[in-house]
C-alpha cells in the first residue's frame, strides 16, 4: 500500500464516489484520498496523484474512460490546462445492443465497468492484482447468477465475470459453481425465512462483532429475554398467517443458543414449536457453536424439537490460539461434543473455521483441516478473518500481527481443496469490509446439505422476519429491485422494554 503518496480524484458522469473510495483504498492509504471537483482543479497548485474517471454517452454506446497522472511534480491546475499528458489510461465501451445479448445484464452494472478501468489503471501502477480484480461488493455470486440467468453456460459466466471485473480465474470459477449450487433453492420466492436471535454467548472471541453478551453477567436477564421474545414470535406468526405465507427456513443464531440453560434452551424451542410449528419449513437450523456451551442434555432436546441442522464451530483446531481469542475449550473437547452429537442422531451437522487467525501459519491451518477431515461434518464454512469494527480485535490491533496476505491465500486454496476431497462443494459465497487478502468466506457442503437460509441471505431473493435484539428483517421486493430493512436494538435492555416498538416496526415493513 502506498502509505505515503497523496491521490486525487474526480469523477464525471457517475456517482459512485463511495464505491470508487472502497476500491482505491486497497491500494492507497484511505487518508491519502482526497476528491475533487474536476472544474476546480484550476484553483489547485497542489501536486500528488491524480486519478480521473468519466462516463460518456452517445447514440450507439457508453463509455467509461479512467486517466491517471503518475508524476507528482505536476500541479492539478497543470492537469487541466493542458499541460500535462496522463502517463495511464483506461477504457471500457459498452454499445447498446450488447446490454439485450446474453450476459448484457452483468454489463448494465455502470459501476462494476467503472471500477474495472480504475482498477486496471491502480494495478498496473501499484504491480499489485487483487483476486475480485474491480469488486468491492458483498455478494459477488449475485453477478454468476445474473449470467446464468442470462443464457450463458457456466464457461462463458467464468468468460464474462473475467471480462468485465477482472477478476482472477480460480475466482470466477468459485463464484460460477457456487451460483450453479444456489440456482436450486432459488425457485419459490413468495416463501420467506426466519432468524432468532439470542444475544448471549459464553464469553466475547477476540475477532466478534455480533450482539452477544456473556452469558454469566446475563443470566439474570434471560427470563425477561425470553419473554419478550415470545411475544414478538407470537405476533410474527400471526401477521406470517394473514400473509398466508410460506416459511422456508428458520435458523436460530446469536450469539450462541446453547449457552442458555437447558431449561431456557428447551423453551426457546417449546415457544417456536408454538409460534410456528404449524408452518412445517424445510430447514431448521439451531447453532451450537460453541463446543463448550453443549453437553448430552442439550443435544437430546435440540434433537426431540423439529430442528433439523446444527453448527458446531471450532474456528481452530490449535489450543493456544483457541485461549488466545478467548475460547474456554480444547480441540478434544471439539471432538467430544462433535461424536456425542453423531451418537445423539444429527446427520446434518456444520463446522465453521477461520483462516488467517493471529498467530496461526499455514502449518497449523492443516492441521484444523486434519482434525475436520477426521470427524467427517456434513458442510464447513470457511471464512478469512476479518478485522470488524465492533470487535476486541480491532480495539487491541496492534498487539497482534496479522498474517501475510500470499499465506491466507494458501489457507483458502487448501481449505477449498480438502473440502472437495471431503465430496463437499461450495454452495455461498461472501465477503466483508477489511477481510485479509481481499478473499471471502465460502460455505462448502455435501450434496443435499446446503443451508438454505444462507442461500437466501446471500440472493436475496426471499425476504427474511428477523426476531430479537440485534436481529435485521429484510423484507425482498422483487419486481422494484428494492430491499427494505427494519433493524432490532441491539441492547437486551432496551429490546426488552421496546418489544410493542419491535413489533409494530415488523409489521410496518411488512404489511
Amino acid at each position: 500500500m502506498y502509505q505515503n503518496k497523496r491521490i486525487f480524484v474526480t469523477i464525471e458522469g457517475i456517482e459512485m464516489q463511495y464505491e470508487a473510495w472502497e476500491l482505491i483504498r486497497l491500494f492507497f492509504d484511505a487518508s491519502s484520498i482526497t476528491f475533487i471537483q474536476a472544474d476546480s482543479l484550476l484553483s489547485h497548485d497542489e501536486k500528488g496523484l491524480l486519478l480521473s474517471l468519466r462516463v460518456r454517452e452517445d447514440s450507439d454506446k457508453w463509455t467509461a474512460e479512467a486517466l491517471f497522472y503518475t508524476n507528482e511534480a505536476v500541479s492539478l491546475k497543470d492537469v487541466l490546462s493542458g499541460n500535462a499528458q496522463p502517463d495511464l489510461r483506461e477504457s471500457f465501451e459498452v454499445c447498446w445492443e450488447d446490454l439485450e445479448k446474453p450476459g448484457g445484464t452483468l454489463l448494465k452494472s455502470r459501476k462494476i465497468l467503472c471500477g474495472t478501468v480504475l482498477y486496471k489503471l491502480l494495478s498496473d501502477f501499484c504491480g499489485k492484482k487483487l483476486p475480485y480484480g474491480s469488486l468491492t461488493g458483498v455478494r459477488p455470486a449475485k453477478l454468476a447468477t445474473w449470467c446464468l440467468e442470462d443464457g450463458l453456460n457456466p464457461e462463458e459466466a467464468v468468460a464474462q465475470l473475467q471480462r468485465v471485473s477482472l477478476m482472477m480465474p480460480h475466482k470466477a470459477r468459485l463464484l460460477t459453481d457456487v451460483a450453479v449450487t444456489e440456482r436450486r433453492y432459488l425457485m419459490d420466492e413468495n416463501a420467506v425465512n426466519l432468524y432468532i436471535g439470542i444475544p448471549f454467548c459464553a464469553t466475547r472471541c477476540l475477532y466478534c462483532s455480533f450482539t452477544a453478551y456473556p452469558i454469566h453477567g446475563f443470566q439474570g436477564m434471560v427470563d425477561a429475554y425470553l419473554t419478550a421474545l415470545e411475544k414478538e414470535l407470537l405476533a410474527g406468526a400471526e401477521m406470517l398467517s394473514e400473509m398466508k405465507s410460506r416459511i422456508n427456513a428458520i435458523y436460530i443464531g446469536g450469539g450462541t443458543p446453547t449457552a442458555l440453560c437447558a431449561r431456557d434452551l428447551e423453551r426457546l424451542l417449546a415457544m417456536v414449536e408454538n409460534s410456528f410449528g404449524a408452518f412445517r419449513c424445510a430447514e431448521y437450523t439451531v447453532e451450537a457453536g460453541r463446543p463448550d456451551t453443549l453437553d448430552q442434555e442439550k443435544l437430546e432436546i435440540i434433537k426431540k424439537s423439529a430442528a433439523t441442522r446444527i453448527s458446531i464451530n471450532p474456528q481452530t483446531m490449535n489450543e493456544d490460539t483457541l485461549r488466545l481469542i478467548g475460547r474456554n475449550h480444547t480441540p478434544e473437547d471439539i471432538v467430544e461434543k462433535f461424536e456425542m452429537a453423531r451418537k445423539t442422531g444429527f446427520d446434518n451437522i456444520n463446522m465453521d473455521i477461520i483462516a488467517g487467525l493471529p498467530g496461526e501459519n499455514l502449518d497449523m491451518f492443516k492441521r484444523t483441516l486434519e482434525g475436520i477431515e477426521a470427524l467427517k461434518p456434513d458442510s464447513l464454512t470457511v471464512h478469512t478473518m476479518a478485522v470488524k469494527r465492533a470487535s476486541r480485535l480491532k480495539e487491541e490491533k496492534d498487539k497482534f500481527r496479522p498474517t501475510d496476505d500470499a499465506v491466507v491465500e494458501d489457507m483458502i486454496e487448501m481449505a477449498r481443496e480438502r473440502a472437495y476431497g471431503l465430496g463437499m462443494r461450495p454452495y455461498y459465497l461472501y465477503r466483508q469490509k477489511n477481510i485479509m487478502a481481499n478473499l471471502e468466506n465460502t460455505g462448502y457442503a455435501r450434496s443435499g446439505c446446503e443451508c438454505v437460509y444462507n442461500i437466501q441471505t446471500m440472493e436475496e431473493r426471499q425476504s427474511i422476519i428477523a426476531f430479537g435484539a440485534g436481529a435485521v428483517s429484510k423484507r425482498v421486493i422483487l419486481e422494484e429491485n428494492r430491499i427494505e430493512r427494519a433493524f432490532n436494538v441491539k441492547e437486551v435492555t432496551q429490546y426488552i422494554s421496546r418489544i410493542d416498538e419491535m413489533i409494530q416496526r415488523k409489521k410496518a415493513i411488512f404489511t
